[in-house]
């Protein structure tokens, strides 16, 4: 039996460092649990070539061996298989809490003239709460993107507005895979307002822009990463079940601030034994964090296909026969936008940091000062998934 979470998280770092070699010294921020969980959508109708090639895309480059981990994993039909493992997953991630407000909505718009398997809409249905909607792309594409758009603002409370641009959608389109992630959550121990001061961000040595920076002083959770000269910070959010994790480098150079040489060693591995019980402590820590507000948009079809999914594109290749009867169906879109907000709002810490002994002595306190580029990611403490990855790099 797979584990869901370590193959979301690998597929998450790999296809983060897809993405990075199109967005090099640009902020990324991404959902690896809506895509995959989407695509997971997709398997369920791939039959053939299609299928074969993601069970076999470990045979074509180095970053192959997770994808193969994570649709295989995905193929799976056993009672409590991924499909299952999706299914609860989302319903804990998507359950409503204090202090927190996450949106993950899925859905497939197909072209109505395809006639589309019951079977196969039940199904999605049932493990991922998406339904595959028919829409008018042939005749009517302009009002099949609105279509979309106002679904996706629906979905994410008015956060995120027209996904699909003008001429996104065209009359050739056969299906359009979309995800839409909203997220908004109070950290346990608030950022007093009145600590926040306008501040220098530095982008390299010889670029810096102004910020808001906010501030406080407690007791969090931090590593100390001596052989990268890191830092691993934890925030977490109201009720412990989500929290932020800050990756912060030290150096910044000329053009070099050291998140080249963090993300080139970034590994599954070595991110699951940073952000370990074993290797986090309670330590007493100045926090310095920009308020940031992140909303980013993708369009995806060629970065996975540089990570081996290719057939599902593919008009003369793509074999999606368990979604319709009807031959020359293909995914024409893979799009994603994705929604952050980081500020002061929170909630006073009553219970939600656990208790903490106080030396009688002044304890020794350090230093967490993200003034520079970071990487950041969102995970649900529960089962040890990561919900949205991200670097912020530039304000």
């Amino acid at each position: 039996m797979c584990s869901l979470s370590a193959a979301n998280a690998k597929f998450c770092l790999d296809f983060f460092r897809e993405l990075s070699k199109r967005k090099r010294n640009e902020n990324i921020f991404f959902s690896p649990l809506s895509l995959s969980a989407a695509f997971g959508m997709v398997v369920l109708g791939a039959r053939g070539n299609t299928l074969q090639q993601i069970e076999k895309v470990a045979l074509i480059g180095k970053l192959m061996p997770t994808m193969k981990l994570l649709f295989s994993c995905l193929k799976c039909e056993e009672a409590g298989g991924v499909h299952s493992q999706f299914q609860a997953l989302l319903a804990a991630v998507s359950e409503p809490r204090p202090g927190c407000s996450l949106t993950i909505a899925s859905r497939l718009f197909g072209e109505i003239t395809y006639p589309f398997f019951q079977q196969y809409l039940d199904t999605t249905k049932k493990f991922y709460r998406a339904e595959l909607e028919p829409v008018n792309f042939k005749h009517t594409e302009e009002a099949a993107r609105e279509k979309i758009n106002f679904w996706v603002e629906n979905e994410t409370k008015g956060k995120i507005k027209d996904l699909f641009a003008t001429g996104l959608i065209d009359p050739s389109t056969v299906l359009v895979l979309v995800n839409a992630i909203y997220f908004k959550g109070k950290w346990a121990v608030e950022f007093k307002k009145e600590d926040t001061k306008e501040s220098y961000f530095q982008l390299n040595k010889n670029e810096r822009r102004t910020v808001q920076m906010m501030f406080q002083e407690g007791y969090f959770n931090m590593a100390i990463i001596q052989e990268l000269k890191m830092k691993v910070l934890e925030l977490p959010y109201f009720n412990n079940e989500l929290s932020m994790f800050i990756l912060l480098p030290e150096v910044v150079c000329e053009d070099f601030t050291g998140l080249e040489q963090l993300e080139c060693n970034l590994t599954y591995e070595k991110l699951a034994g940073w952000t370990s019980s074993a290797r986090m402590q309670q330590l007493r820590v100045k926090v310095y964090l920009p308020q940031f507000k992140m909303e980013e948009s993708y369009i995806l079809n060629k970065t996975l296909q540089d990570m081996g999914v290719m057939n599902v594109f593919d008009w003369g290749k793509a074999d999606l026969s368990g979604i319709s009867r009807k031959d020359g169906l293909v995914v024409s879109k893979v799009i994603q936008k994705s929604f952050v907000e980081v500020n002061e709002e929170g909630t006073e810490a009553v219970g939600a940091m656990g208790l903490v002994v106080v030396p009688l002595c002044h304890p020794v306190s350090y230093e967490f000062k993200a003034d520079h580029p970071f990487l950041f990611f969102i995970r649900h403490n529960p089962t040890n998934t990561i919900l949205f990855f991200g670097r912020y790099y530039s304000p």
